[in-house]
C-alpha cells in the first residue's frame, strides 16, 4: 500500500478508473494472463493458484490510513544551471543552488473490490487526501486493478498461504511470525522485510484473515552536491532527503451494492472504444474570474473476463497561448460490484430510488446516493467535504454517459465535466 500526495494534472481522468472499460470478445475471467501480479509473489508464490480470503468478497470496502514525508539531508544543494554563478573548473559547466523542501501528507487509501473469482480479483482505489488548512478530506486519484485472487498487490495474502511460509531472517530478507498492534488491537501477524543500503521496506499480514494490517518503508535518496562554504572552494557531498512511509489498516466493511448480482449488460462485450468531451473549468469566485478549456478522454481495453475489465485511458486538455495540449495516461479496471463504475445493469438501475444511499464513508466524510432519476439517465453521487463526483448512467443500457467531478482546492473551484461522445 503507498500513499500518493501528488495530484495529477487531469483529475478527472483518474476517475475514469473507477469509470471505465472496453473489450472486443468475451474471454473467461479465469483464462485470462492476470495483468497485475503481485510484488509479493515472489516471497509467496503459491497465493498465485490460491482463492482470495474468506473475507474478500464482491462489494467489500477496506480502508488504509497512510502517511508519507521527505526528510531532507541538506537544506541547500547545487544543480546544473548555465546561467549560475558556480564552475566546475574541470568541465566548465555552470551550477546554480537550489533549496531543498520538506514534504509530507496523509489521507485514506480505500480499496473496494468489484469482482471474485477463482483466481482473479478486480478492485477500484481511491485516495482521499487530508487538507491541513480544513482539516478534511478530499478525493485526490483513483485507479484500479485486476489480480491474483489469493494475492492482490500487498493488500492481501491468503491465511492458507500465509501458514505455509517458512521464517527467514538472513541476506536482508525477514520473514518473522509475531505478535503486532495497530491502533490498540493485536493481531497474531507474519512480517515480510526487505533491507538494503537504501532503507528497508515491510508488510505486516493478519495470520487469521490474510489481510495487510501495517506498511512501512524508509528510502535514503542520492547524496547531493552542496555550496562551497564562504561562497568559493571546492563544493560538498550532503546526504540526500530520506523518504518515510507508513500505513495501517482502518477498517474492513461489506458495501451491499444493489447491481452486484445483476446480469452485466450485452453491449459491455460488443465495442473496443469509448470516446467522451467536455471541459475543465477553474472558477475563482472572489476574483471574478473563470477559465475554460476543451478535454477529451478515450478509453482502450487491454483485456478482460466475464465481469471485469481491464483498460487504458487517455486523457488531454487544451492549453492556452500556443502552449502544448496536457496529455496523461494511465491504466485502470472495472467490475461489475464497482461504485461509480462504467455500467450499471438497467434491471438494477429501475429499481433505485431518488436520495437511496449506497453507501456511507465516517473515516472519508463521504457519501455515495441517488442523486437524480429521470428523463431517461440515473444519477448517482458522491459527496465529500471539498468535492462531489456525479455519474450518470442511460437508463435503457445501464451506460454511464456522462461525468462530473467538482473540487474546491484553496480558493479555486475546479470542475471536470465530460459526457458520451461516441463509442467504437
Amino acid at each position: 500500500m503507498t500513499l500518493r500526495s501528488k495530484l495529477p494534472s487531469n483529475e478527472l481522468l483518474f476517475i475514469l478508473p473507477i469509470l471505465m472499460l472496453g473489450a472486443t470478445t468475451a474471454l473467461s475471467a479465469e483464462r485470462v494472463e492476470v495483468p497485475d501480479p503481485s510484488i509479493m509473489l515472489a516471497l509467496v508464490p503459491a497465493a498465485a493458484d490460491a482463492k482470495a480470503p474468506p473475507c474478500i468478497k464482491p462489494g467489500t470496502r477496506l480502508t488504509f490510513f497512510g502517511m508519507s514525508a521527505s526528510i531532507p539531508g541538506e537544506y541547500k544543494q547545487l544543480v546544473q544551471d548555465e546561467n549560475g554563478n558556480w564552475v566546475d573548473k574541470n568541465t566548465g559547466q555552470r551550477y546554480g543552488q537550489q533549496d531543498i523542501p520538506s514534504a509530507s501528507g496523509a489521507g485514506y487509501s480505500v480499496v473496494h473490490i468489484g469482482h471474485v473469482g477463482d483466481k482473479i480479483v478486480q478492485l477500484s482505489t481511491k485516495l482521499y487526501t487530508l487538507d491541513t488548512t480544513t482539516n478534511r478530506y478530499m478525493f485526490s486519484v483513483g485507479g484500479g486493478l485486476v489480480a491474483h485472487a489469493g494475492c492482490a498487490a500487498d493488500y492481501w495474502i491468503h491465511p492458507d498461504v500465509l501458514k505455509q511460509v517458512q521464517q527467514v531472517n538472513s541476506q536482508g530478507v525477514k520473514i518473522l511470525r509475531m505478535p503486532y498492534t495497530v491502533k490498540g488491537k493485536t493481531y497474531k501477524a507474519i512480517r515480510f522485510q526487505s533491507e538494503n543500503k537504501s532503507g528497508y521496506n515491510a508488510q505486516v499480514y493478519d495470520l487469521d484473515t490474510g489481510l495487510l494490517v501495517y506498511h512501512g518503508s524508509r528510502t535514503q535518496g542520492a547524496p547531493v552536491y552542496t555550496p562551497p562554504i564562504g561562497g568559493s572552494g571546492t563544493a560538498g557531498i550532503g546526504r540526500g532527503s530520506t523518504q518515510l512511509v507508513s500505513g495501517w489498516i482502518e477498517e474492513v466493511k461489506e458495501i451491499d451494492v444493489p447491481w452486484k448480482n445483476a446480469p452485466v449488460p450485452e453491449w459491455v462485450g460488443s465495442f473496443n472504444q469509448l470516446s467522451y468531451t467536455g471541459v475543465q473549468r477553474t472558477s475563482m469566485p472572489m476574483a471574478g474570474s473563470m477559465l475554460d478549456r476543451p478535454m477529451m478522454t478515450t478509453i482502450t481495453p487491454k483485456t478482460r473476463g466475464d465481469k471485469w475489465v481491464r483498460f487504458t485511458t487517455s486523457g488531454t486538455i487544451q492549453s492556452l497561448y500556443g502552449m502544448p495540449p496536457e496529455q496523461s495516461q494511465q491504466d485502470g479496471a472495472c467490475g461489475n460490484a464497482s461504485i461509480a463504475g462504467l455500467w450499471i445493469p438497467p434491471r438494477a438501475l429501475a429499481n433505485l430510488s431518488p436520495q437511496q444511499v449506497i453507501e456511507r464513508h465516517d473515516l472519508t466524510g463521504t457519501t455515495i446516493a441517488v442523486s437524480n432519476v429521470g428523463q431517461g439517465a440515473v444519477t448517482i453521487s458522491e459527496t465529500g467535504p471539498l468535492h462531489r463526483i456525479d455519474s450518470s448512467y442511460n437508463a435503457s443500457t445501464g451506460m454511464l454517459s456522462a461525468a462530473t467531478l467538482t473540487q474546491q482546492i484553496g480558493m479555486a473551484t475546479i470542475s471536470h465535466s465530460i459526457r458520451l461522445a461516441g463509442q467504437d
